[in-house]
């Protein structure tokens, strides 16, 4: 072993470079054109050579395989040959099958490389734009920047109609909020209506009664407790000072509130059935 041989990994002799299999491409090539290469405009090209360069020549698989592996014009009778004769053909035809599968499995390789080196260019001008972007947006804005074009972004036609179907539905929500308030209002002005005064004499018995003796006695903490029950059952049940609220209302007027009192009705019933007939059974 040389002392040379530590860079090589302590081996003996160094491998040979792989062989590529293609030594032509089996696809075209698309050369994009260096504008600081070749000949300029208004110059000759020397004699018996060409201004752009000339792409080599494409060789397909198939055409390799045609060409290199051509298939025997007359299939000979292993029947009738000899064993050394036998074993030429088989070879040869191995050689043939061998060829054809190594050409097929780089062609593969080939193109599932093309895709990779692809999608790796994509992804990086992806980064680039994102990068660009976020400097962009990053950067300050200069005098400039401002005398060129307006200085916020003009919406566009899609978010200018969702900015328009998002007010349209505040207002109506808006709306909503504010004539079921007043129909509450007006509810409970309505059960309210009932201790108004509206003659004489209701007015008379509320005179007596505001200057009777039993007006000034000091209040009664159990009426607190009733007040404070009352307005607990109301948020429990929905209700305003123990009558329907507007929900009610409205579920006994389209009958909801009926249709659903004989459902619950209907099903204490079939209850009631099955445990008797379990109570039966038992």
């Amino acid at each position: 072993m040389g002392k040379g041989a530590a860079k090589f990994g302590y081996k003996s002799g160094t491998l040979p470079e792989v062989r590529q299999i293609f030594k032509n491409p089996i696809k075209p090539i698309v050369r994009p054109k260096n504008p600081n290469t070749g000949y300029a405009d208004g110059i000759q090209h020397p004699k018996g050579t060409s201004r752009e360069q000339p792409l080599p020549t494409v060789k397909t698989v198939e055409e390799l395989i045609s060409k290199t592996v051509q298939e025997p014009k007359q299939i000979p009778d292993l029947t009738k040959l000899n064993e050394i004769q036998k074993e030429k053909v088989t070879k040869s035809t191995l050689r043939r099958e061998y060829y054809r599968t190594i050409l097929k499995k780089e062609e593969s390789k080939l193109n599932k490389k093309e895709e990779s080196q692809q999608k790796k260019d994509l992804k990086s001008v992806n980064e680039k734009k994102s990068q660009n972007a976020e400097s962009i947006e990053l950067t300050l804005p200069t005098i400039e920047s401002y005398l060129q074009g307006p200085i916020m972004r003009q919406r566009t036609p899609e978010e200018t109609e969702i900015l328009k179907a998002k007010r349209e539905v505040n207002r109506l929500n808006t709306e909503l909020i504010g004539k079921t308030n007043r129909a509450t209002n007006l509810l409970e002005l309505y059960y309210a209506s009932e201790k108004f005064i509206i003659n004489e004499k209701e007015l008379e018995e509320a005179i007596s009664v505001a200057f009777s003796s039993k007006h000034f006695n000091l209040p009664d903490p159990e009426n607190r407790t009733v007040q404070h029950t009352s307005k607990f059952v109301d948020s429990l049940f929905n209700t305003i000072k123990g009558e329907p609220d507007l929900n009610q209302i409205h579920e006994k007027i389209t009958g909801k509130a009926d249709s659903f009192r004989q459902e619950v009705e209907k099903l204490a019933k079939e209850q009631h059935a099955k445990n008797i007939d379990q109570e039966l059974r038992g």
